[in-house]
């Protein structure tokens, strides 16, 4: 590597080599050691660019070397990454192909065809994942094919089996060592350089920064040689790690091309044939309808020869099929047959003809998904794959925006993936947290899990493109939150089928003159058509909701002015919505200046401020990017003041004239009970489901699913309490323990069992009214308790008292002891009100609830 380093730089500067060298050079450009050795040589010129730099030495002409062999270095790697991608071409193109009539029905059934297809593996004893190309331990797996597999060494063995934090250390000891160890840079553990790849830099450039700051403060002697000694330790690992990805990469087209080249393509192709005809068995109706297709198209298409496949006409044939399912095949319809153009597949670049489409942006059960407790922007994602690998893609809102692209693939799934990605980011700005829905389920729990663990691991469960992972990589350094759901309903609604319109123009759109002004024309119609769908459905004034209110007139006409009370959910994604059915005068996307100011006790405010992105999402309008003082609890009353010409909006909570306590929560500012009773249930800072008591999942239950009353009372018929509970995440082995919780709950006073009344819908009330039918209701109330004096009295002094209240506190138990679930739960409460530490009550401890205590 130095030696091919000294001659990337002499070429870089203008030097002449020898012929010897030049022979050298030729033979091994475009090989991972030689691209490697561009980037070595370019960090030490950049080492030496910093060391000037630090020192006040002109630089000039090393930073000119330094951007040539960046320049090089780039194009080097980008033509390795494209010959890899091009090596896996000629073997799937000869592998074998699933009939045309098999593709349409994997396109018009695509749910039913995926489990019978699953179905038909598992019968061959072949699972799913082994159909695709091994996604890690590439080197092992090629040798196992291989008729001379190669044995490795014991150090390379006992490498290979390091977990990453061993692997990082003993990489880092190696690059500080002059002489390379052979079995660090065999090929079995390039993966593995690969994976640690970022860990390993930031540490030889965490040590290289730290002695750049004692050169520039000028402490510590022999500065300037132990930093050139770090910057060439920092060129070795980037040069070592980018051979590793780059030998990787090599690595996995090999093992693509052998996979595609081995029997595992002509599995696949019997599976889906299998697939193809349970479907056909199940559905006779949707395969007559195939076979007619078929046959139309046949006679239709250019290509008149029988022996022709017709695989590239797939897709206008299946969305053929689907225009005439419904009417044809639906029992008792009399609805004519409308007579269908012929298919073209010699003019892909023609819009396809519209699909039939519910009325609805999304299907409902879509809308069911989502989560309510948190403002997200929700784009519906669709792409439209070619054979070639090429594909195009698509993303709309409800109201109008939208974006398409095209680009090229390894597989419809990477296409899926990338158009993920591409809409997250597109939509999700700088704040905003983002709702995508989608048709394809692996790309979805990909994007799911790499959200979740903040981790991009190098087996996907698919061949992935890099641009795909860079892409995943932006996702996790997001500030918003990411939801990914897949569409699984038959009916195409209305903005699957706006995105797949655009996705398929978008394709076809590089292929001749005028593709782009045709995407431009089509996506401003569908613009418009669904800005007027989403203006239809809005009502011009909606009723109130909550304790969301505008306050009256008065003062400035220019000045909006109202009221609400914040939920968990706002505090958690730092957002607010806007009063309902309001005609904002900024534009969508359009940012602002918040200032909220909460005053605590003695006339001490905490306040906030920040700039704020207004947004529209679905109906409603809201601010995201707020930023909340760390007191405000949820149900918290807030009054805001909004000038549009001053750009400021002024958010204002209001001392009570007394401190009250709810429950286990002490609120000094205005509040909305019904806010309080269900955004403060147990378990509300948990997962999806949380780890509760026996009393605590009867207190959630009520409090989540309970009918509330303005005074925040909530009940809920006795006989539901338990399929409710199911509902929310009770394990169904704790059914039989719900019952005495009622009781301990009863016995405490903190549930009552009443007798109410059911209306017409099935909502209980209390007490029954008039007509309703009688049932037995659990009725849970909050307690609500003035703490100390008024606040015109607290500095007046007071007459001495019996007795007085006590705070919650930890307590140790007797030798033996342990403390009771209700004493967990209600520890729980107080960490989450932060009466408490915030940490796990430790074994013989229990926590005792604040009381009045009598002298």
């Amino acid at each position: 590597m130095v030696w091919l380093a000294a001659m990337h730089r002499a070429v870089a500067e203008g030097q002449q080599l020898s012929p010897a060298e030049q022979e050298l050079h030729r033979r091994r450009v475009g090989e991972p050691p030689s691209i490697a050795a561009l980037r070595y040589a370019e960090l030490l010129v950049d080492a030496e660019v910093r060391i000037a730099q630090l020192t006040g030495s002109s630089a000039e002409e090393l930073v000119a070397t330094r951007e040539e062999l960046a320049l090089r270095r780039e194009e080097a790697v980008n033509t390795f990454r494209a010959a890899c991608h091009a090596r896996n071409q000629p073997a799937l193109d000869g592998s074998p192909e699933d009939p045309v009539a098999t593709r349409v029905i994997r396109e018009v059934a695509p749910h039913t065809f995926e489990k019978a297809f699953r179905h038909a593996l598992k019968r061959r004893g072949s699972p799913v994942e082994a159909l695709e190309p091994p996604a890690a331990n590439l080197w092992s797996w090629l040798q196992t094919q291989s008729k001379r597999p190669s044995a490795l060494p014991e150090e390379v063995k006992r490498l290979s089996k390091l977990d990453l934090a061993d692997f990082i250390r003993e990489a880092v000891a190696e690059i500080s060592r002059w002489e390379c160890d052979q079995s660090m840079a065999h090929p079995a553990v390039a993966e593995q350089w690969a994976a640690c790849t970022k860990e390993i830099v930031t540490e030889l450039a965490q040590a290289r920064r730290s002695l750049e700051a004692d050169l520039s403060g000028g402490t510590g002697k022999g500065i300037v040689a132990r930093l050139r000694r770090a910057g060439e330790a920092y060129a070795r690992g980037n040069a070592r790690c980018l051979e590793a990805q780059l030998i990787v990469a090599d690595l996995r087209a090999q093992a693509n091309q052998l996979h595609w080249s081995l029997r595992v393509p002509k599995a696949r192709a019997d599976a889906a044939a299998e697939a193809a005809t349970a479907v056909r068995q199940a559905d006779s109706a949707r395969a007559r309808q195939v076979d007619r297709a078929l046959e139309e198209h046949r006679k239709s298409c250019r290509e008149r020869n029988p022996r022709q496949n017709h695989s590239s006409c797939s897709s206008s044939i299946a969305r053929l099929v689907r225009k005439r399912l419904e009417p044809v095949d639906l029992p008792g319809s009399t609805q004519p047959e409308a007579q269908e153009p012929a298919v073209d597949n010699a003019a892909p670049s023609k819009p396809p003809q519209d699909e039939p489409e519910a009325a609805a942006f999304l299907c409902p059960e879509m809308l069911k998904q989502m989560p309510t407790d948190m403002a997200c922007v929700v784009g519906v994602v669709e792409v439209a794959y070619s054979d070639a690998g090429r594909f195009g893609f698509a993303w709309v809102t409800e109201h109008g925006e939208l974006s398409t692209g095209a680009d090229r693939a390894v597989n419809d799934h990477d296409a899926w993936l990338r158009a993920i990605c591409r809409a997250v980011l597109d939509l999700g700005a700088e704040l905003s947290n983002v709702q995508i829905v989608c048709r394809d389920e692996r790309a979805a729990s990909v994007t799911d899990w790499v959200v979740h663990h903040k981790l991009v691991p190098e087996a996907l469960g698919f061949p992935v493109s890099d641009r795909t992972r860079d892409l995943l990589h932006s996702l996790i350094t997001r500030p918003g939150k990411i939801f990914v759901s897949v569409d699984v309903c038959p009916k195409l609604h209305k903005g699957s089928a706006s995105a797949k319109r655009l996705a398929s123009v978008a394709l076809g759109a590089g292929s001749d003159a005028g593709g782009a002004q045709r995407v431009k024309t089509l996506a401003d119609r569908i613009s418009e058509e669904l800005r007027d769908l989403a203006e239809s459905r809005a009502a011009m004034l909606p009723e109130q909701i909550g304790f969301s209110q505008w306050l009256s007139g008065g003062g400035d006409a220019r000045e909006l002015r109202w009221r609400t009370a914040v939920s968990r959910g706002q505090l958690n994604g730092n957002w607010c919505a806007l009063p309902d059915g309001s005609r904002m005068p900024p534009t969508n996307g359009e940012r602002t200046r918040l200032v909220v100011r909460h005053p605590g006790q003695q006339a001490r405010t905490g306040q906030t401020e920040g700039d704020v992105l207004i947004r529209q999402v679905g109906e409603r309008w809201e601010l995201h990017g707020v930023v909340w003082p760390a007191e405000v609890l949820p149900g918290t009353v807030i009054t805001f003041r909004w000038r549009p010409s001053e750009g400021l909006i002024t958010a204002t909570t209001d001392l009570l004239a007394r401190p009250e306590q709810v429950d286990e929560l002490t609120y000094r500012h205005r509040y909305d009970i019904r806010t309080i009773v269900r955004d403060n249930a147990p378990g509300a800072d948990d997962g999806p489901v949380p780890d509760l008591s026996d009393s605590g999942w009867v207190l959630r239950t009520l409090r989540k699913l309970g009918h509330l009353s303005p005074d925040g009372s909530a009940v809920l018929a006795e006989r539901a309490l338990v399929r409710n509970c199911l509902e929310l995440g009770l394990p169904r082995a704790r059914v039989e323990r719900i019952p005495p919780a009622v009781a301990r709950l009863i016995e405490d006073r903190r549930v009552t069992r009443v007798r109410g009344g059911l209306d017409s819908e099935g909502l209980p009330s209390y007490p029954a009214r008039t007509g309703q039918t009688p049932v037995d209701l659990l009725r849970y109330a909050p307690r609500v308790v003035p703490v100390g004096p008024p606040a015109d009295q607290r500095k007046a002094k007071q007459a001495p008292r019996t007795d007085h209240w006590v705070d919650g506190f930890v307590r140790r138990l007797p030798a033996g002891a342990q403390a009771s679930a209700e004493s967990v739960e209600a520890h729980r409460e107080a960490v989450r009100a932060a009466q408490v530490v915030d940490r796990a009550l430790p074994d013989g401890f229990t926590y005792v609830r604040r009381h009045r205590r009598a002298r």
